[in-house]
């Protein structure tokens, strides 16, 4: 009779899984101490956690602060400016200008008070202009009436029936037309060109 000898049986397989995980634990450990010795704990620290906060006690930058210049202040002049230096006036009615250095007067209907005037035209019929003082008049029309207080340096009248009073003295006197009248009650000190009928050019309006 012949005996077979039997195979060993195998361990089942829950024991293999057990010593198979019991194997592995070490080498876990110390996979586990050795990335702890190598890598920093704050790298860990923020695994599965809230993101870092701001310390409240930081206080925030102040804002520079906007630095103005000062303007710099404009002096007035020595010579001041004009107010008025060419103006022509051509709408009926009446006007008040103050000093002005050409006054221009057109049209008809129309009365102006003025003060001290540099040149005084006149350009139309029944226009009237009392002025303080006029350097240089010159109208062309008829039946204008001018009265100056102050002294008038050259008067040039073309037209008739044209009243011009100076209660001063008048340098110059051109009249080139008819029935027209200059009063100057200082008299006139230069020349006189009387081109016309019945004018009246002196002392005497």
């Amino acid at each position: 009779m012949v005996l077979r000898r039997s195979a060993p049986r195998s361990a089942p397989r829950s024991d293999r899984h057990g010593l198979a995980l019991a194997a592995s634990l070490p080498l876990a450990f110390a996979l586990v101490a050795t990335l702890s010795a190598c890598t920093p704990l704050s790298l860990f620290a923020g695994w599965g956690g809230p993101a870092p906060t701001e310390s409240a006690s930081q206080t925030p930058e102040a804002a520079p602060t906007p630095t103005h210049s000062p303007r710099p202040i404009k002096t007035p002049s020595g010579t001041p400016t004009p107010g008025c230096v060419d103006r022509v006036i051509s709408t009926a009615g009446v006007y008040r200008i103050d000093d002005c250095e050409n006054l221009t007067v057109s049209g008809s209907g129309i009365k102006v008070t003025a003060a001290q005037l540099g040149t005084l035209t006149i350009r139309g019929d029944s226009l009237q202009v009392y002025a303080e003082k006029v350097g240089a008049l010159d109208v062309e029309g008829s039946l204008n009436t001018v009265q100056v207080n102050n002294n008038i340096d050259t008067i040039l009248v073309v037209g008739d029936r044209n009243m011009i009073v100076c209660h001063a003295s008048v340098l110059t006197v051109t009249v080139n037309g008819n029935d027209n009248t200059i009063g100057a009650e200082g008299g006139v000190d230069g020349e006189v060109q009387n081109n016309g009928q019945r004018n009246q050019i002196g002392a005497e309006p």
